[in-house]
């Protein structure tokens, strides 16, 4: 007979082998130490524990808890607290892996699970455009004209944030030094002015653009009349999961 329906109404998620590789480092990492962690002893971060999987996402949530004993506690406490069921239930992950391992020294059971959705050429794409579309939508609601999509700048903005993500770093000036307006000109791009934003661990392009208007400095970006085009970069993996760029020209 077929399985029965979702309880909750969301679409049953798939388990992902390399997801549980990862999360079976991370809970183990997790027990070793004796505490939780999105960093184990190991300065591993659980993002990071992903990528080496080879596991690329678009989007991506995880629960490490320690107490429970068997799934089904675990998912019950899951289910407690409002964000860690928020994340349980979001219809936005299609992959899963979990895994637990009991702590050595304190004999308690750890455990993490991984939720995501791969990043396809399509999701990259449509995640990008939604950006665009909230950040044309402030500049529209501040009497703004939109800001129209820059290739070469498109081009500066996802290599930036790839390799902020494969780097582990977080900086308007990368390791060898390069600016926005460095990066800009590298890619083709002939603006003369240039402004970028950039930020980190924010799981939606909804929650990325929030973020950016609640900060004065990045708001004044996004808000710029000079401004006449945008490109967006997005990359997950690194210590906090998601890097998320900005390039403003004129």
């Amino acid at each position: 007979p077929p399985p029965p329906p979702p309880r909750a109404g969301r679409p049953p998620v798939a388990p992902d082998a390399r997801l549980t590789s990862a999360a079976l480092a991370h809970a183990t990492a997790m027990a070793d130490a004796g505490r939780l962690a999105g960093e184990g002893p190991d300065g591993v971060s659980v993002h990071q524990r992903i990528s080496a999987t080879g596991f690329a996402y678009v989007t991506v949530g995880e629960h490490l808890v320690s107490g429970p004993r068997t799934p089904a506690e675990f998912v019950d406490y899951c289910l407690r607290g409002e964000d860690a069921r928020r994340t349980l239930l979001d219809p936005a992950f299609t992959h899963a892996g979990l895994a637990h391992a009991r702590g050595p020294r304190d004999g308690d059971t750890y455990w993490t699970a991984l939720w995501a959705r791969p990043l396809t050429q399509a999701e990259l794409t449509r995640t990008r455009a939604e950006v665009v579309d909230l950040t044309n939508r402030e500049r529209t609601r501040a009497g703004l004209r939109p800001l129209a999509v820059d290739p070469q700048l498109a081009t500066a903005a996802q290599a930036y944030s790839t390799d902020m993500a494969t780097r582990d770093f977080y900086s308007h000036t990368s390791p060898e030094g390069t600016q926005p307006w460095d990066r800009a000109a590298a890619a083709g791009s002939r603006r003369r002015t240039i402004g970028e934003n950039i930020a980190c661990g924010q799981r939606s392009a909804a929650e990325v653009v929030d973020g950016w208007m609640n900060s004065p400095g990045h708001r004044a970006n996004i808000l710029k009349p000079d401004f006449t085009h945008i490109g967006i970069g997005f990359a997950g993996g690194g210590r906090a999961g998601t890097y998320w760029t900005q390039l403003f020209g004129a």
